[in-house]
């Protein structure tokens, strides 16, 4: 065995490595991220599953069941949003995204959003 192989790890090492990683990060426990929304998918035990995009990239985000209370709109494709939460390693997949604690409507679409509660 020569010196570049004799640290081997597991894949769950890794993963496990860099998600202690992600929660060392202060900026990533608390984090606001805009964009649009797409493959947004409301599963059925309650969580939304989306990706929000920009020019430059896409990041992989769940909003949970229990942080939905706060969402005062229904999400769709092509929503302008802010999704304010952190960003983790889920380890089985070793993948990170954004976890949504919550999310608020960007630009245009706050706007209608207001007009809409006020003509209520």
């Amino acid at each position: 065995m020569n010196a570049r192989t004799k640290n081997i790890y597991s894949v769950g090492q890794v993963n496990s490595y860099i998600r202690n990683l992600f929660a060392q990060d202060f900026m990533l426990e608390h984090i606001a991220v805009k964009g649009e929304v797409s493959n947004c998918k409301y599963h059925s035990s309650g969580h939304i599953y989306f990706t929000l995009k920009d020019e430059k990239g896409a990041i992989a985000c769940v909003m949970f069941a229990g942080n939905r209370k706060g969402l005062s709109f229904r999400m769709k494709e092509g929503d302008k949003i802010v999704a304010t939460g952190s960003i983790e390693v889920y380890e089985r997949d070793g993948k990170y995204q954004l976890y949504a604690r919550e999310i608020s409507l960007d630009g245009a679409g706050a706007l209608y959003l207001r007009y809409e509660q006020l003509k209520q």
